[in-house]
């Protein structure tokens, strides 16, 4: 049967009658064989691409990609960088013994106990992963051990030097080295490609502001704050900061709050710092004059609510005093006189009802009336109706108070060759009138911010104290507490915010748990440290080219003529 067989196949010598079914009869064969091994090829190729457990077992650790960008502050000093670890990872496969293996190892993996590695041992894979970022020193002791099965692989992990000075503005990544948070988020797509990005932030900056709200913070028992410095002649924002705050070396060990970023991303109802926008829209609407006097004696009533002062005042106030006793019934009267439609129109073109634009992924919308009417604008006059984020704030503030042109603030660093956008607001009389009075909320033994005081920076600012709302009331003994101060006030330079929220009263602050003295004592510190820094000498303050800057002989008090400039 089979000589038979092997005869049709391969004949000893072939008759020219039997080619054709001989030829016919070796494709067969030769078909038969080919499909039958491409076939199980095929289902080969099919199962283990089908099967995730198989897929598991022959996974590896992924190729270092390109390496990160740096991103640094605005003098270069690095804020982000990828750095060269190794990943330590097993095969239990080439393990041989699970149980020596686990004991030596777990001692130096702060992660791992032995019980937890002899558990992943037991697990059929070829690869498991044990310690992303393995430090030179574990991984020379590691390596020391040679222990069949254990491996390392190279990678970049990304290294955050300062810890948490920056930690809401840079952000971090997860473990596949993508942004997740911050500008290493908005910038993912550039720092993936090894392109670098300089921030407007100067670390130094960012520290001393960081550490004196952190005090404060501490000082008076307060859930937390947030703060900024602000250049007023670029909207280059210097520093930003928001407490409690993480480590982003160690970004999954953070709790929620902390990964908040209260500065961009919490609004909040800004309380009398809204004054100073108050005053400077009436000016430059014309709607208050600077001898202007307004009745406060008694509470205002307007749609069945009422509107009084933390001191009542027994005579009329003047547009200046105004701001410098921060009257809620005296803003409330010049706001009226601007008009609700007036004044949404300026908070318009202050920025102030739209997203923020800055670089953060963490921004948030304000949160305005759904009907700008009478009683909505007069509130808002002292801030309360409306509420937004400290950048917002600043920015429109920064405006009022300096040389009256709206700049929208940034985290990156400006090119001086890119001209800016920016778009006047305010006539150059009326916010030096502004700045004289915000000098003077300081300067003035009445004012409301003299703690802000550090002799020869000539700080002008305006305090703000904004009870917070619970379960849909205003509460009495949970405030939101704020300074904003400029400086120097003659040609204002940099703007500093400071906010402290739920402060408690203490004994050195005699009960008392208010901007001036939470929120004032800050910004003080912070200019005495930060104006060398930035090249701003202390200066006399009645030399006379300074006194041309400010309006002269503003009075405040019943009978006593001052001058802004002391």
């Amino acid at each position: 049967m089979k000589r038979a067989f092997r005869e049709i196949i391969w004949p000893a010598k072939p008759q020219p009658a039997q080619s054709k079914r001989i030829a016919l009869g070796r494709l067969s064969v030769g078909t038969f064989f080919a499909f039958l091994c491409f076939s199980l090829i095929g289902a080969k190729a099919f199962y283990l691409a089908t099967n995730k457990d198989l897929r598991s077992q022959f996974a590896s650790p992924k190729p270092a990609a390109i390496e990160r960008g740096h991103i640094t502050d605005r003098n270069g000093k690095v804020l982000a960088t990828s750095v060269p670890v190794k990943i330590l990872h097993a095969d239990p496969q080439l393990i041989l013994d699970p149980f020596e293996t686990a004991a030596l190892l777990a001692p130096l993996l702060p992660n791992w106990t032995e019980e937890r590695l002899l558990n992943r041992f037991a697990k059929k894979t070829r690869y498991i992963e044990l310690e992303r970022r393995l430090t030179p020193r574990r991984h020379e002791e590691i390596m020391q051990l040679g222990l069949p099965g254990i491996a390392f692989s190279p990678t970049n992990a990304r290294l955050y030097p300062h810890g948490n000075e920056a930690a809401h503005i840079l952000g971090t990544i997860d473990v596949d080295g993508k942004g997740i948070a911050g500008i290493e988020k908005q910038f993912n797509a550039e720092l993936s490609k090894g392109e670098p990005i300089a921030l407007s932030v100067d670390i130094g900056v960012q520290a001393i502001l960081r550490t004196e709200i952190q005090k404060q913070i501490d000082s008076f028992e307060a859930i937390g704050g947030a703060g900024l410095v602000l250049d007023m002649k670029t909207g280059e924002l210097l520093a930003l900061t928001s407490l409690p705050d993480f480590n982003p070396n160690h970004f999954n060990k953070a709790i929620d709050d902390a990964r908040f970023n209260r500065a961009t991303k919490g609004v909040f109802e800004m309380g009398s710092i809204f004054k100073v926008l108050n005053t400077a829209i009436a000016l430059e609407t014309g709607a208050a004059q600077m001898g202007q006097h307004y009745e406060v004696s008694k509470p205002l009533y307007i749609s069945r609510r009422s509107i009084s002062d933390y001191h009542m005042m027994k005579r009329d106030l003047s547009l200046s005093e105004v701001l410098v006793y921060s009257s809620n019934i005296g803003s409330a009267r010049i706001a009226d006189a601007i008009g609700a439609e007036a004044q949404r129109a300026y908070m318009e073109r202050l920025g102030l009802l739209d997203r923020l634009s800055i670089e953060l992924p963490e921004v948030a919308r304000p949160l305005i009336p759904q009907r700008w009417e009478r009683l909505s604008a007069m509130t808002i006059s002292f801030g309360h109706g409306m509420s937004v984020t400290p950048v917002h704030a600043s920015a429109a503030i920064a405006a009022a108070a300096g040389d009256g042109i709206y700049r929208a603030p940034t985290l990156l660093k400006r090119d001086p060759l890119t001209p800016l956008i920016e778009q006047r607001i305010f006539s150059a009389e009326n916010v030096k009138a502004l700045r004289s009075m915000m000098r003077l909320v300081v300067s003035h033994k009445d004012g409301t911010g003299n703690f802000a005081e550090a002799p020869g920076y000539l700080v002008g600012g305006k305090t703000g104290t904004a009870e917070k709302v619970v379960d849909g009331r205003y509460s009495k003994d949970k405030n939101m507490v704020s300074f904003i101060g400029t400086f120097p006030a003659h040609d204002p330079a940099y703007l500093i915010f400071v906010m402290v929220d739920e402060p408690e009263g203490q004994k050195h602050s005699y009960g008392y748990a208010t901007a001036g003295w939470v929120a004032a004592p800050a910004i003080r510190k912070i200019v005495e440290q930060i104006a060398p820094k930035l090249g701003i000498l202390p200066v006399d303050e009645n030399a006379p080219e300074i006194r041309q800057n400010l309006v002269p002989n503003i009075r405040i008090g019943k009978e006593e003529g001052t001058s802004a400039a002391l």
